[in-house]
């Protein structure tokens, strides 16, 4: 690697970064530059470790099931950085990434990290310095179509050994983001590639944005909340149009569905008639405290008022089956 190119290295024999190849730019036309690098290689005949150390053959994934996980994966990491705090009323840091933008129309990312997987194949083309690092016989029995990995592009853990993280007790938060100086703009924004382009040319697209899977406490737990005094707009869908409903929920009777103002308001919900016909739901609308009114188009007028305590008042011509009472 040239002296220009990097002042640090610690790259695997076999790997191409020692020719100051780019292989996550392979094609593409993106000036690069660098100074610390760490390009290792795993190998099906690499020796491991358990956690003491001693030697341990790989585990064979299809034993896994969700009781033994834990003791059933593989797990390499190429740098570990960590941190054992002794030390009360102070942070303990891994790892800090810290860029700053100071020229005019500069950029800045304090850490940038990425998951990919790659179809490719031994082919023992000679001269290839990409083919250096490949086992001979790599993917001959997988096809392009039936090629499939698992990947992650960052993965916190927080694994709490103190006291549930509830008000009253420290927080223990997977991911905190805090803006600073000036109004920032998205706290998470979760694009694609081509994103900007029209719909055919857009690639990676996601199956789900956000997804909870078994992970809020069914007793306490709350899905999302929002806690500040005032803002514009709640959730806002005026750019998108979904094809089975902007919101699907399933109730099950009172207290499961849309609740406005703690109950007094009222609320809506769906649920079944019977244990029978459990597939067979009815909308309900409680009432709030004072009732419930339905305005007309401007706002100021009651068409019709439904009391607390089930009096109706209809203003204006109320009209059934075309006749008009």
């Amino acid at each position: 690697m040239s002296e220009n190119e990097t002042k640090i290295g610690f790259v695997h024999d076999n790997h191409i970064r020692k020719y100051g190849i780019w292989p996550q730019y392979f094609g593409l036309k993106t000036r690069l530059r660098g100074n610390v690098f760490f390009s290792d290689i795993i190998n099906p005949d690499d020796q491991w470790t358990d956690w003491e150390g001693r030697p341990a053959n790989v585990v064979d994934l299809s034993q896994q099931t969700p009781e033994n996980y834990h003791d059933t994966h593989n797990h390499y990491q190429n740098v570990m950085s960590e941190v054992w705090n002794f030390a009360p009323h102070t942070n303990g840091i891994a790892f800090w990434g810290d860029a700053s933008a100071i020229a005019n129309d500069s950029a800045a990312w304090g850490g940038f990290v990425s998951a990919r997987s790659s179809y490719v194949r031994y082919t023992g083309t000679p001269g290839s310095k990409f083919e250096e690092a490949l086992p001979p016989g790599l993917n001959h029995s997988v096809s392009r179509e039936d090629f499939d990995c698992q990947l992650t592009g960052l993965e916190v853990d927080v694994i709490n050994g103190g006291k549930p993280g509830v008000m009253g007790n420290k927080a223990k938060h997977g991911i905190t983001i805090v803006g600073f100086g000036n109004p920032n703009s998205h706290a998470v924004s979760v694009i694609c590639e081509n994103f900007d382009c029209e719909e055919s040319r857009r690639r990676g697209q996601f199956e789900t944005g956000v997804y909870f899977q078994n992970s809020i406490h069914p007793d306490y737990g709350r899905l999302v909340v929002a806690d500040f005094d005032r803002a514009r707009i709640g959730l806002d869908f005026r750019g998108a149009v979904f094809r089975e409903g902007a919101a699907q929920f399933r109730t099950v009777g009172s207290g499961t569905g849309i609740v406005f103002n703690g109950g007094k308001g009222g609320e809506v919900y769906a649920e079944a008639q019977s244990a029978v016909a459990q597939e067979d739901s009815c909308l309900t609308i409680r009432c709030g405290k004072a009732g419930l009114r339905i305005l007309d188009s401007a706002g100021e007028k009651t068409l019709i008022h439904i009391d607390g305590e089930g009096r109706i008042v209809i203003s204006g011509e109320v009209v059934i089956n075309g006749k008009v009472f």
